[in-house]
């Protein structure tokens, strides 16, 4: 029998903007949480701190990244502050327990054993402490509605996803950055034109090479994007390259699919993030973006089994939408 139920709703939108396929509402409007961050970082690369600061595509896939904390995440985060001469202390996203934890290590350490340099964020807010430096801007105020810094992430955000101002509505993420709430379409057709930068076929995009030099990061080192055991990773290594997916708070995930010209966005209404692996992987499935072979190596995301507190199995959780197309 169904036990719950998560309703979600889910955009397909081509370079053009054109919506290709859709579930449920794609004009549902939606924080865009860490799937903003290709976004946030495009307006540090496009003003050149990579060349500044001797930053390569790891480091800049760790921008982009929602981290695991893992040793390897640390060290590059470690790296991206020497290089801009900042300190961990610089760092406002906050601590929290990273999202993976070696099996050797106990499986709830306490939370004081860790930094900023841990939180999933602290590569987006590296990116943004370099982005300051960029703009000589106070590096105490890089998180402020005012400062250079977020103007021109804002600035890079609307155009981006072609909206004006009264179009999005301003929060405050869960790493203390501001954030946008938006329209599954309109986020979905940013990631279109990430999409487009990457594939020459398809003309200039509004990203321009910059935005092809993110999508190339974010291909090449998906275990910088998430981490051991993430939905991100298992589907970049599914999808052998040809797409990359970016997780978001409050059960928000895009993906980028070079080879089309699409975005995707998709929202699990109540926020459930036990739902966001069925729902992508289902997604890809449907548009034939995931070859047959990576079913085995994707059916613990895409229909993952629930256990009880003995470990038995008691259900488990699926997709049961379908697209429509347009």
């Amino acid at each position: 029998m169904v036990e719950s139920v998560h309703h979600a709703a889910a955009a397909v939108v081509d370079h053009q903007g054109n919506l290709v396929a859709h579930l449920g509402d794609p004009g549902f409007v939606t924080y865009s949480r860490s799937s903003l961050k290709p976004f946030q970082a495009l307006a540090g690369v496009r003003r050149g701190f990579p060349e500044r600061f001797g930053l390569n595509e790891q480091h800049l896939a760790l921008v982009c990244a929602s981290h695991s904390g893992e040793e390897s995440h640390i060290a590059t985060a470690r790296a991206i502050l020497a290089a801009i001469g900042a300190r961990p202390e610089d760092l406002q996203c906050g601590v929290h327990i990273p999202l993976y934890i070696r099996p050797e290590e106990p499986p709830i350490p306490p939370k004081s054993q860790f930094s900023a340099l841990h939180n999933n964020c602290s590569g987006k807010h590296s990116g943004m402490l370099a982005l300051a430096r960029i703009l000589n801007a106070p590096l105490d105020q890089y998180l402020s509605l005012a400062s250079p810094v977020q103007q021109a992430i804002r600035e890079t955000v609307m155009e981006m996803l072609s909206l004006s101002p009264d179009q999005i509505r301003i929060g405050t993420d869960g790493c203390s950055a501001p954030n946008y709430a938006v329209s599954l379409a309109a986020l979905a057709w940013g990631y279109a034109r990430l999409a487009q930068a990457a594939n020459p076929c398809l003309g200039a995009s509004p990203a321009g090479a910059e935005g092809a030099r993110i999508v190339a990061a974010m291909i090449h080192y998906p275990e910088m994007v998430s981490g051991t055991g993430r939905l991100d990773l298992a589907l970049a290594q599914a999808s052998a390259g040809t797409l990359f997916t970016k997780a978001g708070g409050e059960a928000v995930e895009c993906a980028c699919v070079p080879a089309h010209g699409w975005g995707i966005a998709v929202k699990v209404g109540d926020g459930g993030a036990r739902a966001v692996g069925p729902l992508m992987v289902g997604i890809l499935r449907e548009l034939g973006l995931l070859p047959n072979e990576s079913v085995g190596g994707l059916n613990g995301f895409a229909s993952p089994t629930l256990y009880n507190h003995r470990g038995i199995a008691i259900g488990t959780a699926r997709y049961t939408g379908r697209l429509i197309r347009n």
